[in-house]
């Protein structure tokens, strides 16, 4: 009988030893979750930390076949260079606040155009004074701007009539999709069951005419080691221009019964990552943007009728353009945070030692 008891006790006694050996594992393991589910959602979009910085470089050529009326047709080429600076402002577990300059502007090549070049140049260096500001969200979407009217205002000067045509010409959501465009390479999990498609929502200004609005899909296309190549097609539908302001000063050129097809729009995008590094690693990998490189084309035509000293005359277009952008050198960057890396991007299998 003693025997039992001693028996019994020593079970009791192991089973005990064994329930806080469990509850010790699963408190280990419980701090474990939550210590990672805190750094994922402290992650911002690219691991990106304040002061980071980069550079894109875009050149866009342009070419437009105008014909009025039964006039000849009329070709006008342009081809320009302009480059950002990004600068990390403020970096959250919601979202990061990046300040956007212009740092440079270089006109190649043209022919026809209406405005003079030294004027325009004077101008757009005076936007290097006002940064935009942009909030970026986890998933690489600009959600806000701030700083839009105020560089408008600045390129514009005391010239009040041009500040209300550049208004109506470049619309702020044109503008911000144009800043925001290198922040499409960064795939998520949320509109495709593998992470291997995502999309964004670009417009594209066509001055007075109104613009374009695409929904562009961005999808990985192929894989190799840390590089990735993203293929882009949408589906764009047609802006209207602004309506005329019966109270302000008649323009001297204003369209009506403007129609606008997008022929095509596609793209392709690059991405290069940083190889994967672990929380510990004494010396960790340094951060780059994710982007590497994008480049777009549109192919639109559409008609108007174009009102100019009194009279009033249809018009017809072709319009191609082409936008390159390329990650600059000189990237000014910190550390790889843990986990900072697209979900949908396997990791590359490590050399064998």
């Amino acid at each position: 009988m003693q025997g039992c008891v001693h028996h019994g006790q020593m079970f009791s006694t192991k089973a005990f030893k064994v329930q806080i050996r469990l509850q010790h594992l699963l408190a280990v393991v419980c701090v474990f979750a939550i210590s990672v589910n805190i750094a994922s959602a402290q992650s911002t979009v690219w691991g990106l930390q304040r002061d980071d910085r980069f550079s894109v470089k875009t050149t866009i050529d342009r070419e437009t076949v105008i014909q009025l009326a039964d006039n000849a047709p009329v070709t006008s080429t342009s081809e320009d260079q302009l480059e950002l600076e990004y600068k990390v402002w403020r970096a959250t577990p919601v979202e990061t606040v990046v300040q956007v300059r212009v740092v440079g502007f270089v006109r190649i090549g043209k022919s026809g155009d209406a405005f003079t070049d030294s004027m325009f140049d004077q101008r757009l260096k005076l936007l290097e004074r006002i940064p935009i500001r942009i909030d970026v969200d986890t998933n690489g979407v600009v959600t806000n701007m701030e700083g839009y009217r105020e560089s408008l205002e600045q390129f514009a000067g005391p010239d009040q009539n041009m500040l209300k045509l550049l208004l109506e010409a470049c619309p702020q959501q044109s503008f911000q999709s144009w800043i925001g465009r290198p922040f499409w390479m960064t795939p998520t999990d949320n509109d495709d069951e593998d992470g291997k498609s995502w999309e964004r929502i670009d417009q594209l200004s066509l001055g007075l005419m109104g613009g374009l609005r695409t929904v562009a899909t961005c999808r990985i296309d192929s894989q190799e080691n840390n590089s990735a190549k993203i293929a882009i097609s949408g589906t764009a539908r047609q802006i209207a221009p602004p309506p005329l302001d019966r109270n302000a000063s008649p323009r001297s050129v204003s369209f009506t019964d403007v129609k606008v097809t997008a022929e095509s729009f596609r793209g392709e995008g690059r991405m290069l990552l940083p190889e994967q590094t672990v929380d510990d690693d004494p010396n960790p990998v340094k951060l780059r943007p994710w982007f590497a490189g994008l480049t777009l084309n549109w192919s639109i035509t559409g008609e108007a009728t174009v009102k100019s000293g009194g009279r009033s005359q249809k018009v017809t277009f072709e319009h191609r353009q082409k936008q390159t952008s390329e990650l600059q050198p000189n990237v000014q960057m910190g550390r790889l945070p843990f986990g900072a890396r697209p979900p949908s991007l396997r990791t590359p299998q490590q050399p064998a030692r």
